[in-house]
């Protein structure tokens, strides 16, 4: 007996949406800061710029939110772009401003700034007006988190100090 042909149904494969990516808020309070800055000659083979120059601000602290996670000590580097600026930005198509990723001993984070923020932000920093830094973003999947949007502040909102109660208790 010969098997009966498979229906060439009209019926369509449904597409599986992928899941939504839960967003996380983190929280670091600030301990201590650095700044590093170089400036060489480019030395690459065909260079856009002759100059080679690099500046990043180092943030480093204890990870209030989220909770569980193997360290709480957070290392975030924020490195100023010149892409950045408003006028150039426009016709990026960026997927995340930077990303953390998780060792064993801290939680480290890349985030691009605008090159014209790094000022204000040093004199907060040196003057001891920044106290936390808020990041929201993917949760963390593979030991790294894409990072959404990032906020520099001076005290913890409302909403802020609950996430900071939930944590301490």
């Amino acid at each position: 007996m010969a098997a009966e042909p498979k229906p060439t149904g009209s019926a369509k494969k449904k597409r599986r949406r992928k899941p939504r990516e839960e967003i996380v808020d983190y929280v670091v309070a600030i301990e201590d800061w650095d700044w590093g800055y170089s400036f060489s000659l480019n030395s690459e083979r065909q260079p856009i710029d002759p100059y080679d120059e690099f500046r990043h601000l180092q943030i480093r602290g204890r990870l209030l939110r989220p909770t569980g996670q193997k360290t709480d000590r957070a290392e975030i580097s924020l490195l100023p772009s010149s892409d950045l600026e408003q006028e150039r930005r426009r016709d990026l198509h960026p997927i995340a401003l930077g990303s953390l990723h998780v060792t064993q001993d801290a939680i480290l984070g890349n985030i691009g700034i605008p090159w014209d923020a790094l000022t204000p932000i040093l004199q907060m920093l040196i003057a001891g007006r920044f106290k936390f830094v808020l990041m929201r973003g993917s949760r963390f999947s593979h030991r790294s988190a894409k990072v959404s949007s990032l906020r520099l502040e001076t005290k913890l909102t409302e909403d802020d100090v609950a996430l900071e109660e939930e944590s301490a208790a």
